[in-house]
């Protein structure tokens, strides 16, 4: 059956010698994988360039029940996001944002509300003139909750100034676990939790290694309630981009 839906690309790879296999995030039936027959022709020459990571694009599809792979028969991006194309910044944070979601995300149904923050943390995204260092910060601490793993936010500096990755929330020091955050960690974690938007994170004053530890303990704290490890290569990618900032 034909359906009219609203994908952000997570992640491609090559399929046969003209063809590209297409991980999305759709409005009408959440995770899916399409294929996208020709795309890599000389006579589409160029086509595969669109479903670059977080790439939304109003796509026309057909559905059959029960298959593992759908098909894409027609595209077109619904929006340029093109400063995420053009800025190194932007778009080695969407490699890593896409490969997270492409790891976390396995539900084959809908879901409006995290459709929504996708689409809208991806604009956001693409509009960002300042700031754009602690995006993926925000992003992912965010993206938990939207998991169902949203961090308790009862932390306090002196009763309980350490978050706890498998407990999910902030505790004394005499009740922490070895898989407890550093107390600059757990301050961070907090910061971000509490900002309602990336704008307002980003005034949040962080080094390369600060953000590289941050992605690391949100990444541990994810791959132990997913209850598989998180195995990602797009973190060696951002600490080279960011490793002087």
């Amino acid at each position: 059956m034909n359906h009219s839906v609203e994908l952000i690309v997570l992640h491609t790879i090559k399929y046969t010698e003209s063809s590209l296999l297409v991980y999305a995030y759709t409005d009408l039936f959440g995770r899916q994988t399409y294929l996208l027959r020709g795309a890599r022709t000389t006579k589409n020459h160029g086509v595969a360039a669109h479903f670059f990571p977080l790439h939304i694009l109003e796509a026309e599809v057909y559905h059959k029940k029960g298959a593992s792979i759908q098909y894409i028969k027609e595209f077109h991006s619904k929006n340029s996001l093109q400063s995420i194309r053009t800025n190194l910044y932007k778009s080695t944070i969407a490699l890593f944002l896409g490969e997270v979601l492409y790891k976390t995300i396995k539900e084959e149904e809908p879901n409006a509300t995290l459709h929504r923050f996708l689409s809208d943390a991806i604009m956001e995204l693409d509009l960002l003139t300042c700031g754009v260092a602690n995006f993926h910060l925000y992003f992912i601490t965010h993206l938990c909750a939207h998991l169902g793993y949203a961090p308790d936010l009862n932390y306090h500096p002196e009763h309980s100034p350490l978050f706890d990755l498998p407990q999910g929330f902030f505790v004394p020091a005499w009740a922490a676990s070895n898989l407890a955050c550093s107390p600059e960690l757990s301050i961070l974690l907090h910061r971000f939790s509490t900002s309602p938007c990336a704008s307002s994170a980003a005034s949040i004053p962080l080094n390369a290694t600060q953000r590289n530890d941050y992605v690391d303990a949100i990444i541990r704290y994810l791959s132990f309630h997913l209850n598989t490890p998180l195995e990602l290569k797009s973190p060696k990618v951002l600490q080279q981009i960011w490793r002087n900032t």
